[in-house]
């Protein structure tokens, strides 16, 4: 890539846009399933594509081109469609300080792109033999993902920076005949270290689903409830996170009202925060889309919303600075103003203070689903415990859970002192479009009071 690079400067340099842009991608994909006995692998596929951008008079003009030897022209057809366009004009974008730099994740240990297939291959089959050993009956399946991008950015602002991410994804998943499901997954960013050494959690895995094979219903309502630091962090991406986003704001008023900088949307011990810069989690990024630095923005503290997150555009517009969330879903795409790793910071209560203090309840543990509508949300949780006198005590059937994300926020009792973060590589879509990697997370969370059905 380093190449295409000098080429993109060159291109960039004759431009004579007010500002100009462009950015290089080349990514490898690569899976590997393994479903009982039986194994397939694809890939790796590899793909290139370019995007140039002009800003021309207060009007943007795009071209998405696939090779290398098409910049120069791209960034012309770029600047005849800003010439051509007729929408309203917009501020100059709010731009970061120039950068020239280059960032590689294999810093954190043996890169994903150094592993060998069969290595891989070999892993995901002992893993589904080991899960699959712990159950009677049933299925087993293991499913592997890889990308490997290499990304170019370079404007006319004086940043060229280049990115390569090594970006896995390891999805564990076991069903019991009548459809009882657990599942598990491990996304990361950097080393394949991290998806070794696994057999332990494996194996309790197959046994925590055979313990909940036996379980109790329990009428719909509300309840006092805990939520473990995957559905916590779920409930944040999904049903908070989307809605700060600059973008989506800008075209839902009533929302942005809702959501305006230093109202309060939870307790006073709710912090959240989005930080681009965790490393080794998917979603994390050196450079946006828009070679704007990465950076840990915080979003709400003490429960009051002090942030959204923003692209150079929204940042202009919106009287604001760029937060390094730009983001491009798909080739072609606009940026847009999304999520990195997005996580609620813990509190300084220990799990079992935490179901002590929820005395006769419910403890909520893994996803398996849901949807949001603006801002009320539902989930599907995976298991479901209940708990008497401040201890776990019997297994009930999967159930969803619902309500007003404020009115969640606003109901937490007390934090755990345990974050923890999960991820996907397609754990993100939004409005239709193609989805990207995030993380999301968060520690324990004691509720008092949510509706369960």
């Amino acid at each position: 890539m380093q190449k295409h690079r000098d080429l993109a400067e060159k291109a960039i340099a004759s431009s004579e846009a007010d500002f100009a842009e462009v950015r290089l991608v080349h990514t490898s994909k690569t899976v590997v399933i393994q479903a009982g006995l039986s194994h397939m692998n694809t890939g790796p596929i590899e793909q290139f594509t370019g995007t140039a951008r002009a800003f021309i008079s207060g009007r943007w003009g795009m071209c998405e081109f696939d090779s290398p030897e098409q910049i120069h022209d791209a960034l012309d057809k770029a600047a005849a469609t800003a010439l051509q366009n007729c929408s309203v004009p917009v501020p100059f974008p709010i731009l970061p300080p120039a950068c020239r730099d280059t960032f590689s994740d294999d810093i954190n240990g043996v890169p994903l792109s150094d592993v060998t297939l069969r290595e891989k291959s070999f892993l995901c089959r002992h893993y589904c033999e080991l899960l699959g050993a712990s159950l009677p009956s049933g299925s087993a399946r293991v499913t592997y993902e890889e990308i490997i991008k290499d990304s170019v950015i370079v404007n006319s602002s004086g940043t060229s920076v280049r990115e390569i991410e090594n970006l896995g994804s390891m999805k564990v998943q076991a069903v019991l005949p009548g459809g009882l499901m657990a599942r598990n997954e491990l996304a990361l960013r950097g080393s394949f270290d991290r998806f070794k050494g696994r057999e332990k959690q494996i194996a309790e895995m197959g046994k925590d689903l055979l313990l909940r094979k036996t379980t109790a219903c329990i009428a719909p309502g509300r309840s006092r409830v805990i939520l473990d630091p995957e559905l916590t962090g779920i409930m944040i991406h999904e049903a908070f996170g989307h809605l700060v986003e600059a973008d989506f704001l800008e075209n839902n008023p009533a929302v942005a009202h809702m959501l305006r900088k230093g109202l309060r949307v939870g307790a006073e011990c709710v912090n959240i925060v989005d930080d681009s810069l965790l490393m080794n989690q998917p979603g994390s990024m050196q450079w946006d889309d828009e070679g704007t630095p990465g950076a840990k923005t915080q979003l709400v503290s003490s429960g009051r919303i002090i942030n959204w997150l923003h692209t150079m555009g929204t940042a202009a517009r919106n009287d604001a600075i760029p937060t390094g969330n730009a983001r491009i879903s798909e080739p072609g795409g606009v940026p847009e103003a999304r999520m990195t790793c997005t996580y609620m910071e813990p509190g300084t209560t220990p799990l079992d203070k935490l179901t002590m203090h929820l005395d006769d309840g419910l403890y909520l543990k893994g996803f398996m689903g849901g949807a949001t509508d603006m801002d009320r949300f539902s989930i599907a949780v995976q298991e479901v415990w209940k708990v008497r006198n401040g201890v776990i005590h019997k297994p009930l059937t999967p159930m969803m859970i619902s309500g007003k994300v404020t009115d969640v926020l606003g109901s937490i009792l007390d934090i755990g002192d345990d974050l923890q973060l999960s991820g996907s590589l397609s754990g993100c879509s939004r409005m239709g479009s193609s989805p990207i990697a995030v993380a999301y997370g968060g520690p324990h969370i004691l509720i008092s009071d949510m509706q369960v059905s």
